[in-house]
């Protein structure tokens, strides 16, 4: 048997931690711009505005420290040259007992040329904190710094860099800072049901928020239909969106001020997500704001402002305004996919074809065992439930030690989260490569088996939800590899290590993100959601390690 050379290991092994790097980076390599051109969108002139504006909790609890946070937002806007007005309402019921009152602040940026017909963006964040919460029998209020201080500095922000253009424009600018939207969106139910011909001309709409206080801002939602809001949103520099978070964000126990004005202006929901743990406590603060996840934002949104602002397509009522909806995902270095419904459909029985023909090419060629690799799939499917039931016990055991109650999407105190799911990923992928490398199994075979998996969630999540990227983008870079590998194994074994990377990088990025937006508490469903990305991994893994076959070695043909 010819000795293995640890040089293709040792390019595999790079390759997965070329993927994890390349992730961890995404966010931390976003360049904080100089805020001494006024032409960039910068971070540090945020900073300013959210260093003021989180000194103190300003929630319903708080109406003096409300009000002076309300006067400073409305001398910035007229600072910056908007129409300012305040709107009060009086007697809001307060889930504490009594009534209290709440002022909503409303700002337009008119074009140069202003008809009956001219349109506007609305851009919205709310500017109170969060009220008293429990926080491990400790009674806490939030400093609002990011949320929602990075949607409303943010928001100033883009406001100063569009003024740079000013006798561009073709379109407007409304600004609507609401008041107590963490009570029951209140400013905002209240503008709708008495002041809503403050939307009158608006046809495209963005929500700032933040569900943490760092990580990469995501675009987690759009409105229905939103076809022609994903095309403009390839505008975008550093893109980060899944359209599948519109569905997970459904089952979270969140709304936002844009879950009232979704039904009737097209429009995006963007927010951090990662460090849970500070979302609504005293840690909400200014020492623990990003500045790279602020500029994360602009990155993102500047430029559909000023796409927005300067382009002659956005002049209509129905500009963004579309009867189907688009696949989008991005992936980290490789950027933003986007698909109508039927092109996708089109992609994934593609993909299910070729690699199902490339599964009998397999057995016929490569004499690979149906029945084997069958078994082994069942096998491996058997040890997800197994891992679902064990990460959920963990989680169960990590509300005992906290003390707060059990949640799938809301247990989030817990210090080690993050920690804990990498550990138990990484942990479980090397108890499984020790229990092939024991068992001397065949690795084509195993790999085989994973792309089994790979198709079959491809498969029944594609059927159930049209989302099924997280599964389909693995299976198409393995089936290429594979075929590679059959025409020539050396190449192959290049092209798997590509397939790693892929893989890597898609499930990484992903699965990082689903895992801080629904908490620890869901940590046997995303252990076992990840595991069929696992096991492709450590299968080519497990190939990189094993010695080539001569014929009759184990039973098989030497794959040629």
């Amino acid at each position: 048997m010819e000795k293995r050379t640890p040089l293709n290991t040792i390019f595999t092994l790079s390759a997965l931690l070329l993927a994890g790097l390349v992730v961890f980076l995404h966010i931390h390599l976003v360049k904080v711009r100089d805020n001494g051109n006024p032409y960039n969108f910068s971070a540090y002139n945020v900073a300013e505005d959210i260093k003021i504006l989180s000194k103190k909790p300003h929630s319903i609890e708080h109406p003096e420290e409300r009000k002076v946070v309300r006067e400073y937002l409305s001398y910035r806007l007229r600072q910056s040259g908007g129409d300012v007005r305040i709107f009060e309402y009086d007697s809001i019921a307060s889930k504490f007992g009594g009534f209290f009152d709440i002022a909503n602040i409303y700002a337009c940026f008119d074009p140069p040329t202003v008809t009956d017909s001219t349109k506007y963006l609305l851009l919205v964040a709310h500017y109170d904190s969060r009220f008293r919460q429990e926080v491990l029998s400790d009674t806490v209020y939030s400093y609002g710094a990011a949320d929602d201080g990075y949607g409303v500095g943010v928001a100033m922000e883009l406001v100063r860099v569009a003024n740079n253009y000013h006798n561009l424009w073709n379109q407007g600018v409304k600004v609507l800072f609401t008041d107590a939207e963490e009570h029951q969106m209140d400013g905002m139910a209240n503008m709708i049901a008495h002041d809503s011909l403050l939307l009158e001309g608006v046809n495209l709409a963005i929500n700032i928020e933040a569900r943490g206080v760092r990580g990469p801002a995501l675009l987690f939602e759009t409105s229905a239909g939103n076809g022609r809001l994903v095309d403009f949103y390839r505008n975008a520099a550093m893109p980060y969106g899944y359209s599948l978070t519109s569905l997970v964000y459904g089952i979270l126990p969140n709304d936002t001020d844009f879950s009232l004005i979704k039904e009737r202006i097209p429009g995006y929901n963007f927010a951090v997500v990662d460090n849970l743990k500070f979302y609504h406590t005293e840690r909400d603060c200014y020492e623990n704001i990003s500045l790279e996840s602020i500029q994360h934002y602009g990155e993102q949104i500047n430029p559909l402002v000023k796409s927005y602002l300067i382009g002659t397509a956005y002049g209509s009522c129905n500009s963004f305004v579309s009867e189907s909806d688009k696949v989008f995902f991005t992936l980290p270095l490789l950027g933003l996919f986007v698909f109508s419904k039927g092109e996708y459909v089109i992609l994934t029985l593609s993909v299910l074809a070729f690699a199902a023909v490339l599964f009998l090419l397999f057995l016929k060629h490569a004499s690979g065992s149906g029945p084997r690799i069958a078994r082994h799939a069942g096998k491996f499917l058997l040890v997800m439930f197994l891992l679902l039931a064990a990460g959920e016990l963990a989680a169960g055991l990590v509300s005992l030690a906290t003390g707060e109650p059990f949640g799938f999407t809301s247990l989030k105190y817990f210090r080690y989260d993050n920690l804990l799911f990498v550990v138990s990923l990484v942990l479980f992928g090397f108890l499984y490569l020790i229990c092939l490398k024991r068992k001397a199994m065949n690795p084509l075979e195993v790999v085989a088996a994973h792309m089994l998996l790979l198709a079959l969630f491809s498969a029944v999540s594609g059927a159930l939800f049209l989302e099924n990227f997280i599964y389909l983008v693995p299976l198409a870079a393995a089936s290429v590899a594979l075929l590679v590998y059959i025409c020539s194994r050396r190449v192959g074994e290049i092209v798997f290590a590509a397939a790693l990377f892929v893989t890597a990088l898609t499930g990484i990025s992903f699965f990082y993100l689903l895992y801080v937006t629904v908490t620890v508490g869901m940590l046997g469903v995303l252990l076992f959601l990840s595991a069929p990305c696992v096991g492709l991994i450590i299968g080519i893994i497990f190939l990189s390690l094993h010695p080539h076959f001569h014929s009759g070695s184990y039973g098989y043909k030497r794959v040629r």
